[in-house]
């Protein structure tokens, strides 16, 4: 359970949120809505040069990539008429 933490927006329109007791923040609604951020989405804390950086876990690329090249030429198909021209079988 995420504690409640207040945050503002600074000039350069950078949240800024504050930690419980418990080391927890709440990724403003804006951030969670744009990266798909759900209850129960996994995050990788990455420790990056003065900062810590927060990455949704991708997890199941073969399911988020299906129908990313819809409606483009099928490989196969391209394939198979590259072969029934060019006599390879």
């Amino acid at each position: 359970m995420l504690a409640y933490t207040h945050f503002a927006w600074r000039e350069n329109d950078m949240p800024i949120v504050r930690a419980s007791s418990k080391g927890q923040i709440v990724i403003p609604a804006q951030l969670r809505r744009k990266y798909k951020i759900n209850k129960g989405t996994k995050l990788n804390v990455l420790d990056g040069d003065g900062e810590i950086i927060l990455r949704p876990v991708l997890q199941d690329a073969v399911h988020q990539a299906r129908g990313l090249f819809r409606g483009g030429v099928s490989s196969l198909q391209e394939l198979m008429r590259e072969r029934h021209e060019g006599g390879v079988s």
